[in-house]
């Protein structure tokens, strides 16, 4: 994408109008993080200069560090970080003097987009364009193993903007979009296992090649030479040992810890708070492409069956406008009706309300603050595409001290710096789901997490007789189980390095050590400044969040000492020229969404026809209304139903049918057809051993419990909520004796094997 005068757009051949030729990637993955290298290359086929300005995604949280133009492969231009101001004259001042100019910003609206400006490029000249950052990696928890995530962003989605009342520009450039791209990407990245096996890699995004000649590197490449920038590159890395709880790591001028709690660093009672559970649904038109809204209505499905009884909720949709599903109360009881008129509106959920919006429903919530007595808990599905972040992050930070935002960024490209920003600014977590991807694990997974309670008091000591100039984070926020929690230090690297030191971590008021690491020496595998890049980025994106007490000059002096980009900065490159001669302004194409702008124009409409928006599947709209129909009552029942053998679909189909009160109402058929076995023999041998007059809800809710045990264990984190919520039923319902559901429980599970 290029800044284009208007005039010069309206008379610009089609044929013309892009310069970027090529983009590359290399990237070298370690087990906490990623270095990576971008080349554009752009050419000038033109007769006069051009200026190109071009906008492009790279992971929130990079520390970018380097930052060099290659004219011709004859010369070299090594770009300066500067103040920001200060690096826009300098690129002003050179191009007004016929000079080469090579400027790299980054949007203080979005810190995960980056404006590359190339001026005067020379007609029939080819210029490189490398870009250099470290990052740290994503921990997932949707696998049994330990694994992290490397994402490149390929795509920046057209992102709304409330106060164009339309969608904005990225980087608030003005810009003409060409409707076709002629470049592609190009990648390889290479897995260091250091002292780790790499037990598998994968891609949820693109066909792979894995060459495992080196044993301690292994070079992933994409099946296809070159590939369109349609969705955002993921590469997962599964190990299959499981590191402990605290490690370390360090070079020069830097320490970081690394700290994974386990289930007995967070063990303590089950949680007696009251939860109140807020469904923030995006249905701006944006999310009609790719099923989007689809995977939304799934994700709600599963999120309403796994409600703990006695709870509070509400589910609001929001788009250009915003709708709450309970208008009389903030929130009502998750009971019997209340659940039905959800279901039904999930049912009738579209991608219908134009504009994204977000900032509203989130004042809303802010201005209606829960009980002293509640948790709340804040589940948002959206595909992120709005350009005012800082704004919405800001006002989600205030709500944290009683407020916890679980985020879903759904599709090929939501915005990582809006969905991992509200999650990071409440203490909450965060999911990206791909386009027919599974939806379900992370749901569960996600409402498994905000179900129980985190360490939120951990506390690090430094043993070091280097002087530490930076501690990040300055106030470590809550961890969950199997989460990673990273701690820094930037230390004076004038003074030697001290090899006693020694890092400990304590939880609580009485300073209960949890973890411990010995450092030693300093490895020479990961580089002169590795660790401290990722630190200097790590403090700067804390000051940067804390927009409260922001210290521009601060950051400015941080960013320069360690050469990190910031917002507030800018990389600026100067090639002196004579001989100059004129030069135009020209677009470049926006990657192959850029085909997309036209019909995202019409997202700011206050309502759009339903019937512009991509249908919904067969089975996600038919499974919904089959299950507002069936979750009514066992008497709704009337004809018979066929039981699906794979345990994919069955686990959705008791899903379906779950009461709110957490039982299941099966028929005689029902049963006969999971177990091969009457009801009237599961009854009797109940009866026999516990009472006569026993619900036929109770012994049909434990079939449906020991079924999910013995044929669903692999889909366990799928229905374990629905089942705990089904066991708590039952020993409610059998007088609180817990001995009684044991006995139950083991008479079923003897009788269907």
């Amino acid at each position: 994408m290029l800044r284009i005068k208007q005039e010069v757009a309206s008379s610009m051949p089609s044929d013309r109008i892009v310069p970027l030729k090529q983009v590359r990637v290399d990237a070298k993955l370690r087990s906490f993080a990623a270095d990576v290298i971008i080349t554009q290359v752009f050419q000038n086929d033109e007769s006069v200069s051009v200026e190109a300005v071009y906008c492009f995604p790279i992971e929130e949280n990079a520390a970018i560090y380097g930052f060099v133009a290659r004219i011709d492969d004859e010369r070299e231009i090594v770009a300066e970080i500067k103040e920001k101001n200060a690096a826009q004259q300098e690129y002003t001042q050179a191009l007004a003097q016929g000079y080469g100019a090579y400027l790299l910003e980054q949007d203080e609206a979005s810190n995960d987009i980056f404006t590359i400006s190339v001026g005067a490029l020379k007609p029939g000249s080819q210029c490189h364009i490398t870009i250099s950052y470290v990052s740290e990696l994503d921990l997932l928890h949707s696998s049994k193993k330990p694994t992290i995530r490397f994402v490149v962003p390929t795509t920046i989605a057209p992102r709304y903007s409330p106060s164009h009342k339309g969608i904005a520009s990225p980087g608030e450039t003005q810009v003409a979009y060409a409707e076709s791209v002629p470049y592609t990407i190009e990648f390889t990245c290479q897995v260091e296992t250091l002292d780790q096996n790499v037990a598998c890699i994968s891609s949820p995004s693109h066909p792979i090649k894995i060459d495992c000649s080196n044993g301690k590197i292994f070079l992933v490449t994409l099946t296809q030479q070159e590939i369109e920038l349609d969705r955002d590159i993921i590469i997962d890395v599964e190990l299959s040992d499981v590191r402990r709880n605290t490690i370390a790591a360090i070079d020069n001028g830097a320490v970081m810890i690394s700290f994974i709690p386990s289930e007995q660093d967070c063990r303590q009672d089950s949680n007696n708070v009251t939860n109140e559970f807020f469904f923030v649904i995006d249905c701006s038109g944006s999310m009609a492409g790719d099923d989007k809204i689809g995977l939304a209505r799934k994700a709600m499905l599963l999120f309403l069956k796994s409600l703990p009884v006695n709870c509070r909720f509400n589910i609001i949709r929001f788009g250009s406008k915003f709708s709450a599903l309970f208008t009389d109360q903030v929130t009502r009881e998750y009971n019997k009706e209340n659940m039905c008129q959800a279901e039904a509106m999930i049912k009738d959920m579209g991608a219908d309300l134009g504009g994204t919006e977000l900032l509203m429903p989130l004042r809303w919530l802010k201005e209606n603050k829960p009980p002293a007595s509640c948790v709340r808990q804040i589940f948002l599905l959206t595909d992120g595409e709005v350009s005012n972040v800082s704004e919405v992050t800001n006002l989600c930070r205030d709500m944290a001290a009683y407020t916890r935002i679980f985020s879903f960024g759904l599709g090929h490209s939501p915005s990582r710096a809006l969905v991992k920003g509200l999650a990071r600014a409440t203490n909450g977590y965060f999911n990206f789901i791909a386009p027919h991807t599974n939806v379900d694990i992370y749901v569960a997974e996600q409402l498994a997490r905000a179900l129980q309670p985190s360490i939120a008091d951990v506390y690090v000591k430094w043993n070091t007789n280097q002087r530490i100039l930076y501690k990040v984070p300055e106030h470590a926020p809550p961890v969950f189980v199997g989460d990673r929690l990273l701690f820094y230090a930037l230390l004076d690297e004038t003074m030697p390095f001290d090899h006693t030191t020694t890092v400990e971590l304590f939880v609580g008021m009485q300073q209960q050590p949890i973890g411990l690491a010995r450092i030693d020496h300093v490895p020479s595998v990961l580089g002169s400044q590795f660790v401290m890049r990722l630190a200097a980025k790590a403090l700067l994106r804390e000051l940067w969040n804390d927009q409260k007490t922001i210290d521009k000059e601060l950051l400015v002096n941080i960013s320069i000492k360690y050469g990190i980009l910031c917002p507030y900065t800018a990389f600026i490159g100067v090639e002196r020229r004579f001989n100059t001669n004129n030069e135009r302004i020209c677009p470049v194409a926006m990657t192959c969404w850029g085909q997309q702008v036209i019909a995202s124009m019409v997202y700011n409409t206050e309502k759009l026809n339903t019937s512009d928006s991509k249908p919904v599947t067969h089975s996600t709209r038919d499974d919904i209304n089959q299950s507002v129909h069936n979750s009514s009552s066992s008497n709704s029942q009337t004809s018979k139903m066929i039981w699906p053998i794979d345990e994919q679909k069955l686990v959705d189909r008791f899903i379906e049918l779950q009461q709110y009160n957490g039982l299941w109402m099966l028929t005689a058929d029902d049963v006969h057809q999971l177990t091969g076995k009457s009801l009237a023999i599961f009854s009797s041998s109940v009866i026999e051993k516990l009472e006569k007059n026993i619900q036929q809800s109770v012994i049909t809710t434990a079939i449906v419990i020991i079924l999910l045990e013995t044929r669903c264990l692999a889909l366990k984190t799928l229905w374990q909520a629905l089942s705990n919520k089904a066991y708590k039923s039952l020993k409610d319902l059998l007088d609180g004796d817990e001995s009684k559901v044991e006995q139950l429980m083991k008479d079923i599970r003897h009788q269907c094997l």
